[in-house]
């Protein structure tokens, strides 16, 4: 049999992206990159527009339930919808990030925690059912590079266009921005609040460490000692008037805020640090982890690591984080997270494989039942942790 082209039936705009056709009534859904869903009925040149529905963002996929009675819509903005088909009514399924998801951290609730993404994305999630509490976007060229809380009410997150911003966690809404916080992206934040002393803690690309004054955002102190960029800040477990900091020149710090002078330095001569964290028991000595697949272990009083461990494959680490309690110690590198146990010796206990490209970033959450991990797959994988993942 020959086919002739008989004439074109114009549906949507943005391009016709998703099409379905119901087996029984054959009935056509289309989607649009115009984030319509269109229902029509007919043949040939007769069609007949049934029913119509937006959603957010361009459609990209559609598939029919086994049943007929719902469709499933996926659009372009991460978000995963149930449609009815006889009504096009909509329910919200999913969210999810569509770029490289770059941080993650918790504030004081275990089931709460926000995530960043490289194309500007902040979210706020709630771990009882995975959805989402809060989002925004910031039209920012590169998006966020780190993030933590103040208590549980706001977000400050660090940026690759120089800034450092501060939103409301419950809406969203921008409540302060530091311009040009650093010559160069943001690449690192902490923040301390008591009676005593408020503060924001930030490092840059430019290797330079600043101290804003929480309420008024005006610079307090500024340490220049990294020669490059720095990876990682954090206030001491301890003492908060004690600031560390890691870079990328194989270098680690830490400052006095009182004396506002450099207090303590460690280096090596290889492997830049990627990441750094603080242990609770012991000594509170520091943990670095570096590119050359180490992690070091740094006492205050000595000018060499205490303890060395390297990975047998000398694969890159990104990041390293203590649990809450201290007896726990999470790593990324490539695709794992690894989980070794500090109590009586530092021993591997758990590795967990979920992502497909390397992991950013990782947190505990407060309770420690949980470890939160992203990646470059613009996945957040949730493990549940109970003494293994």
């Amino acid at each position: 049999t020959s086919h002739v082209y008989r004439a074109s039936v114009p549906v949507c705009s943005g391009g016709l992206r998703a099409i379905v056709v119901c087996p029984t009534t054959f009935v056509i859904y289309c989607g649009g990159g115009d984030g319509t869903v269109r229902k029509l009925r007919g043949d040939d040149m007769r069609w007949t527009l049934e029913g119509e529905a937006t959603l957010d963002g361009a459609v990209t996929s559609m598939s029919m339930v086994s049943n007929g009675t719902e469709i499933l819509v996926g659009t372009d903005s991460g978000r995963m919808y149930r449609m009815l088909v006889d009504d096009l009514s909509s329910q919200l399924v999913s969210v999810g990030h569509t770029a490289e998801v770059t941080c993650v951290c918790f504030g004081t609730r275990s089931d709460v925690f926000a995530s960043a993404s490289s194309e500007g994305a902040i979210k706020v999630w709630d771990l009882n059912n995975y959805s989402v509490l809060a989002e925004t976007r910031v039209a920012a060229p590169g998006g966020a590079r780190c993030m933590c809380w103040i208590g549980d009410t706001a977000l400050v997150s660090g940026w690759e266009d120089y800034f450092v911003r501060c939103h409301d966690a419950s809406t969203m809404q921008a409540l302060w921005e530091i311009p040009n916080a650093h010559r160069g992206a943001v690449t690192a934040v902490a923040t301390h609040s008591d009676a005593s002393l408020s503060y924001v803690l930030s490092g840059g690309e430019d290797g330079s460490v600043r101290i804003w004054a929480l309420r008024s955002r005006e610079l307090m102190l500024q340490f220049v000692e990294h020669k490059k960029s720095v990876s990682k800040v954090l206030v001491d477990v301890k003492s908060p008037n004690l600031v560390h900091s890691a870079g990328l020149d194989c270098s680690a710090f830490t400052y006095d805020l009182r004396k506002e002078r450099r207090c303590v330095a460690h280096m090596v001569r290889e492997g830049a640090f990627t990441g750094l964290t603080q242990r609770l028991d012991s000594e509170q000595e520091l943990v670095t982890c570096d590119m050359n697949g180490r992690l070091l272990f740094w006492d205050c009083d000595m000018a060499d690591p205490v303890q060395v461990l390297q990975s047998p494959q000398r694969m890159t680490m990104r990041c390293v984080s203590v649990s809450p309690t201290g007896r726990y110690l999470a790593i990324c590198g490539d695709f794992l997270v690894n989980v070794f146990d500090l109590r009586g010796g530092t021993q591997l206990m758990a590795q967990g494989l979920g992502h497909s490209e390397p992991v950013r970033d990782l947190y505990w959450s407060p309770d420690e039942k949980q470890l939160i991990s992203v990646g470059d797959d613009c996945c957040i994988c949730v493990w549940n942790f109970y003494g293994a993942v």
